[in-house]
């Protein structure tokens, strides 16, 4: 199939490109090249620019888009609202159009902070979302576009993984911490279920080929708080977390609204696939094994330190 995939250059998109590149033909966009494959054909533009996007999706006549490209700063959202909104539902509405008048598939991937985060346990799929914030405003109006034509799947997600760019991943920057030993201020009041992107990718993979529509939450198998996660993070890579502080998000005094609990149930989904939904600690294990195997440092094109230490 003929599968394309925006906002390719970044962690979730590299991801795909490594997992889909052997079995399909991917078309890649993002505003730079990201990784070189053979069957991968990459174009350079701003999803913004209406006319390109249009040309890109008429002359590949793709089987299936898969539609990574997001504005994931939640400050930057706030900031832009108007640029927020023409990516996450204009762009999304000009894809899904196309592809249904074409007969091809949307896969979009979307976001665990749609909701207002007051529950109790994890959110499902039949939870009525409430966003607090001009990303996940904007990340639902997505959504809706896409739920309006058939055969669409929706993916709501909440992902780690090493980055390809200069901006460090939440795991990342967490690992760069415990090995400089700076004071890491992690919140215990702020819950999510993190997946690792690989785990993701092959979890994509597999609902292609069976040919899964609707909504799915595609989280890990349950939540932790971040300062958990921080804690669990310097356990598997058997670093010191003497330098992890706890601390609550009123005290970040933060002036974006968001909620407190963003961990989604991953039930609905392990129920059509045939891969073990991973747990949060199988992620970060994950994590460690891609870098003590060299995978890291072959994706990063340069040798790596056996101490973790991965930035240059």
């Amino acid at each position: 199939m003929k599968i394309g995939i925006t906002g390719a250059s970044g962690m979730l998109g590299t991801a795909l490109i490594d997992r889909l590149y052997l079995e399909h033909k991917i078309y890649a966009t993002s505003r730079k090249i990201g990784i070189k494959k053979d069957r991968v054909r990459w174009d350079c533009f701003d999803l913004l620019d209406v006319k390109a996007l249009h040309s890109w999706l008429e002359v590949n006549d793709l089987d299936i888009v898969i539609h990574c490209a997001a504005i994931v700063n939640i400050n930057q959202c706030e900031k832009t609202p108007d640029v927020a909104k023409d990516l996450h539902y204009k762009t999304t509405k000009i894809i899904a159009e196309c592809l249904q008048k074409n007969g091809g598939r949307l896969i979009y991937i979307s976001t665990d902070h749609l909701f207002d985060g007051k529950k109790s346990g994890l959110y499902t799929e039949k939870d009525r979302a409430n966003p607090l914030n001009i990303y996940a405003q904007t990340k639902l109006e997505g959504e809706k576009s896409v739920l309006s034509i058939k055969d669409s799947l929706i993916l709501r997600t909440s992902i780690i993984g090493w980055s390809r760019g200069e901006k460090l991943s939440f795991a990342e920057w967490i690992v760069k911490g415990l090995v400089e030993k700076t004071r890491l201020n992690l919140f215990d009041d702020v819950f999510f279920s993190p997946l690792h992107v690989s785990d993701l990718s092959d979890i994509v993979s597999e609902l292609i080929k069976k040919q899964v529509i609707g909504l799915y939450n595609a989280t890990s198998s349950n939540s932790l708080s971040k300062y958990d996660f921080g804690l669990m993070t310097a356990n598997i890579f058997g670093l010191k977390s003497n330098n992890i502080v706890k601390s609550t998000i009123q005290e970040k005094k933060i002036t974006v609204d968001r909620p407190l609990n963003m961990g989604l149930s991953s039930r609905k989904l392990s129920s059509i696939i045939n891969k073990k939904i991973p747990t949060p600690k199988d992620s970060v294990r994950l994590l460690k094994q891609q870098y003590d195997n060299g995978w890291l440092s072959s994706i990063k094109r340069r040798p790596l330190q056996k101490d973790y230490h991965f930035w240059e």
